[in-house]
């Protein structure tokens, strides 16, 4: 399946020529934005699922510079317990270099907060990637790794975190981003 996408994106750049910029120089600035992560996951391992729910939107503050915020839901279940839910509330900013005229690469910063019955989430990750316009309104888009901090705070006790460093090959998220 990665290697169909692959060729996928490797034929559109190959086949289409796109400028993301528009002619008064002032690109994207303004433009608003939305992706969003749908996630299902069934793992017989540990007997846990999960649902992921988190639409994203976001407004270009400069011609590279773009800031947003996803609200979403999340739920897991481990066994025959009951489900663990959470909302979500995840700020975000990107700074896009231009590699061509509609390849991008990416940093984002962004803070997320889960909202547990008995608990709190909260963290901050830095993450890379890539983005490429397929036409002046769509763009494909690909993060690869995660630098951050993310930790859990029960009502009563201790927080534990997590910490990550790296790229991961296997983890690779894909999107898809309408502009606006």
């Amino acid at each position: 399946m990665r290697k169909l996408f692959l060729a996928i994106i490797a034929m559109t750049f190959i086949t289409t020529g796109v400028n993301a910029q528009d002619s008064d120089n002032n690109g994207l600035e303004g433009a608003w934005w939305a992706l969003g992560q749908l996630e299902y996951t069934d793992t017989e391992a540990t007997d846990t699922q999960s649902f992921t729910i988190l639409p994203v939107a976001g407004v270009f503050i400069s011609p590279t510079v773009t800031i947003g915020a996803g609200v979403g839901y999340t739920s897991t279940t481990v066994g025959s317990a009951d489900a663990v839910d959470a909302i979500i509330l995840q700020p975000l900013a990107r700074k896009y270099w231009s590699i061509t005229d509609n390849f991008f690469f990416f940093g984002q910063a962004d803070v997320p907060v889960l909202l547990f019955e008995e608990a709190t989430g909260y963290g901050f990750n830095l993450r890379p990637g890539i983005d490429y316009f397929v036409t002046p309104k769509v763009t494909l888009e690909a993060t690869f790794g995660q630098f951050g901090y993310n930790a859990v705070k029960p009502k009563e006790g201790d927080a534990t975190g997590t910490t990550s460093f790296g790229f991961n090959s296997m983890n690779v998220n894909f999107g898809i981003k309408i502009i606006l």
